[in-house]
C-alpha cells in the first residue's frame, strides 16, 4: 500500500485519484493476496485450516487467469498463502507464472514440505521473499503450538537451507527469508530464548503476532500475561535481537495500550475515527474464489463475489465492492478494531490526508 500512497501524492490532493477514493471507487489495484489452500499438514491450535476438506480449489489455470486479471488492474505484488501452500503440487508453476507476469511475489509456509529440490525451485523462481513460521525457539513448545512433533526440526531445517542456498548480489539477497511468530500464553515466556536462535540464521525480518481468540480457545494473551511480556520478555528481546525492522513492543507500552491488547484491540482504537484504505488498494481471493477486501476480513465479511462467477474487474470495481468502500469511510467493521496489518500506512495516508485539508482550508 506504500506504493498506492507515493502515487496520490504525486497527483497531489485535486488529483484523480483521490476523486475516485471519495466515490467508493479504485484508481487501480497495487497488491493481492491469494488464499490457494484450506488444508494444512499440521494442526495447530490457533486456527482450524487443518480442519478443512480442500474441496472447490480453484484449479491451475484459474488461478493463472486471476493472475493474469490482477496483473492488467495493476497489480504489483502478490502474496501466496494458505493453510499450507506447499500441499499444492502445481505451488512452483503458479509462483512462476506470476513473476513471467511481472508482479512481486511472497509467499508464507510452514516449511515442514521443503525439501531441498523445492527449495532450490523457489529460489530460482525467484520469490521476493519467503515467510516461515516459528512459535517458539524451544523445540517442545512449537510442537505443541503446530500440534505436530518433529515440525520445529523441520521448519528450521528449512530456514538454514534457505538461507545457505540463496543467491546475494551486492550485499544484498535475491530472496529475503522473514520468520512470523504467534505469540500466544503456551509460547510467550521461551520467547526470551530467541535471540540465540535467530543469532544462529540471520533472517530478514522476525514478525510477531498477537493470537486472535477465533477459536474460543483458552490461548490467547490476557492483561496479565501482557504486563509479564513487557516487563520481562520485551526488553530481552530489544536487547539480544538484532533483525531489521524488529519491533517486540507489539502490545505497546501504555496502559491504555496494554488494556487494548487484553480485548485483542490491536489496531489500538485507531479505526474509531478513520477508515481503512485496504479496501481501495489491496484485495483477497481465497482457494474457491471468493473475494473479500483483506485477509482479516475472510469469512468473516460479507464476500464481494466469487471469480468463478465475475470476472475480477467488474468485482473491483462492482456495485458490492464500491458499497463496503463508502460504508468504511462512515464506519469501521468490528474485525477491523483487531487488525494492525496495515496500521502503519494507514497512519501515513492519515498524515498526508491531514495535511491536504489543512492546504485547501481558507
Amino acid at each position: 500500500m506504500w506504493r498506492a500512497l507515493e502515487r496520490m501524492q504525486a497527483e497531489g490532493p485535486h488529483g484523480p485519484s483521490r476523486k475516485l477514493h471519495v466515490l467508493g471507487q479504485s484508481p487501480w489495484l497495487t497488491s493481492a493476496k491469494l488464499k490457494l489452500v484450506d488444508g494444512c499438514n499440521l494442526r495447530c491450535f490457533m486456527c482450524e485450516y487443518w480442519k478443512g476438506r480442500r474441496q472447490g480449489e480453484l484449479s491451475t489455470e484459474e488461478v493463472q487467469q486471476v493472475l493474469g486479471d490482477l496483473r492488467a488492474l495493476g497489480c504489483e505484488k502478490v502474496h501466496f498463502t494458505g493453510g499450507e501452500l506447499f500441499l499444492r503440487r502445481d505451488v512452483l508453476a503458479l509462483l512462476d507464472h506470476a513473476t513471467g507476469l511481472g508482479m512481486r511475489v511472497n509467499l508464507t509456509t510452514n516449511g515442514t514440505l521443503l525439501d531441498r529440490d523445492a527449495i532450490k525451485a523457489v529460489l530460482a523462481v525467484p520469490v521476493r521473499s519467503i515467510t516461515l513460521s516459528i512459535d517458539s525457539p524451544v523445540a517442545r513448545i512449537h510442537d505443541t503450538v503446530r500440534g505436530k512433533k518433529g515440525a520445529h526440526q523441520k521448519t528450521a531445517r528449512s530456514i538454514d537451507r534457505l538461507l545457505a542456498s540463496r543467491t546475494v548480489r551486492d550485499g544484498k539477497p535475491r530472496t529475503r527469508v522473514r520468520v512470523n511468530t504467534v505469540v500466544s500464553r503456551k509460547s510467550y515466556r521461551s520467547l526470551v530464548e530467541m535471540g540465540a536462535f535467530l543469532r544462529e540464521r540471520p533472517v530478514d525480518g522476525w514478525l510477531l503476532i498477537p493470537m486472535d481468540p477465533w477459536n474460543q480457545n483458552d490461548q490467547a494473551m490476557t492483561e496479565d500475561d501482557i504486563r509479564f511480556y513487557n516487563a520481562h520478555v520485551a526488553p530481552v528481546l530489544a536487547e539480544t535481537v538484532h533483525v531489521p525492522d524488529f519491533d517486540p513492543w507489539i502490545y505497546g507500552r501504555s496502559d491504555a495500550d496494554v488494556a487494548f491488547g487484553a480485548r485483542q484491540a490491536w489496531a489500538r482504537g485507531h479505526y474509531q475515527a478513520h477508515p481503512c484504505r485496504v479496501p481501495w488498494f489491496h484485495t483477497l481471493i481465497d482457494s474457491r474464489g471468493d473475494v473479500y477486501p483483506c485477509c482479516m476480513g475472510h469469512e468473516r465479511l460479507p464476500r464481494l463475489g466469487n471469480v468463478r462467477d465475475t470476472p475480477l474487474a467488474e468485482i473491483w470495481n462492482g456495485p458490492a465492492y464500491q458499497a463496503f468502500r463508502q460504508t468504511m469511510q462512515r464506519e469501521r467493521t468490528a474485525v477491523c478494531h483487531r487488525c494492525d496489518d496495515f496500521l502503519s500506512e494507514n497512519q501515513a495516508f492519515d498524515a498526508v490526508e491531514q495535511a491536504w485539508a489543512a492546504e485547501e482550508r481558507p
